[in-house]
This record gives C-alpha cells, sequence and structure tokens, in this order.
C-alpha cells in the first residue's frame, strides 16, 4: 500500500495521523467501506480532504471538492 496525491495533503494526513493514530485506521477503514471509496478529513489549517482507496489499494489523497 503506497501513498500517494497531492503533497499538502498527504503532509496534513501524516500530522493527523502522528496525533490521532486510531483516527487515521478510522479513515482508512470508511473510505474501503463506501461505496464511492472515499472519507473526507481536513487539516490542522481546516483544508478539506478526500482519503480514496484505489483499485490497487493504494490511498491517494485528494482536495475536497
Amino acid at each position: 500500500m503506497r501513498l500517494v496525491g497531492d503533497p499538502d495533503g498527504i503532509a496534513a494526513l501524516k500530522a493527523m495521523a502522528a496525533d490521532q493514530r486510531d483516527y487515521m485506521k478510522f479513515l482508512i477503514a470508511e473510505a474501503g467501506s463506501n461505496s464511492d471509496r472515499t472519507a473526507p478529513f481536513k487539516g490542522k489549517d481546516g483544508e478539506r480532504w478526500q482519503l480514496v482507496v484505489l483499485a490497487s489499494g493504494d490511498l491517494e489523497v485528494r482536495r475536497a471538492p
């Protein structure tokens, strides 16, 4: 499993994971179980992101629309 996508989003996800490891696990499970394979989250600065589980099993971070 690789983490790909927007570099700012990856940094936000890693910062969040450092503080809230259980929430990171929840996000991955949530994205995997949703029909659209995404889970929204916010960075510390309030920026909105989406964690997407790709068909390859990799995780992608995208800016939320």
